[in-house]
């Protein structure tokens, strides 16, 4: 597959409606891929977003998608009000914007939608528990198998224990 020939938008599309990459190649005629099925307000929103201008490479917008999706359910899964993800999609959609217009050389990356994430969160995560999140959050988007030490369930606990404790800090 020529990963290149793909349109960011539809790839970003793909990769927060949770479809492979190659899906954003096949001929959709008029319709929209059908939306994936939201547990929550922010994934709702994120769901909701049709585009993000200035994504330019496709693997990237993908994984940007995924990770965004992801980010959404952290939210929802804390418990957060729909603004917070509504402001956190608005942000990453200004950040990423400005940075096409800075016209830098690189693309937006994933690592950019992680570390914006990190930035405006971090300090409700605190400190090593910042890693796991950071960690966790582009496993998804990259697509990598679940981490085997520790078991996969037992980071998701641990990751769900960080969020719960900080619902009170600050959303």
């Amino acid at each position: 597959m020529q990963v290149d020939r793909i349109d960011p938008e539809q790839a970003f599309r793909a990769g927060l409606l949770g479809l492979p990459l190659h899906a954003a190649l096949a001929p959709r005629g008029l319709a929209e891929a059908q939306a994936g099925f939201a547990h929550g307000p922010n994934e709702e929103t994120a769901l909701a977003t049709r585009r993000l201008p200035g994504l330019r490479d496709p693997q990237a917008a993908f994984e940007t998608g995924r990770a965004l999706r992801f980010i959404a359910r952290l939210f929802d899964r804390a418990g957060a009000p729909e603004r917070v993800g509504r402001q956190f999609r608005d942000n990453l959609a200004a950040a990423i914007l400005t940075h096409h217009m800075r016209h830098t050389g690189r693309p937006w990356r994933v690592e950019d939608t992680v570390e914006m994430f990190v930035e405006l969160y971090g300090r409700v995560l605190g400190g090593a528990d910042v890693e796991i999140v950071r960690r966790r959050i582009l496993e998804h988007a990259r697509h990598l198998p679940e981490p085997t030490t520790p078991p996969a369930s037992r980071a998701r606990s641990r990751l769900m224990r960080v969020l719960r404790g900080s619902r009170a800090a600050s959303f």
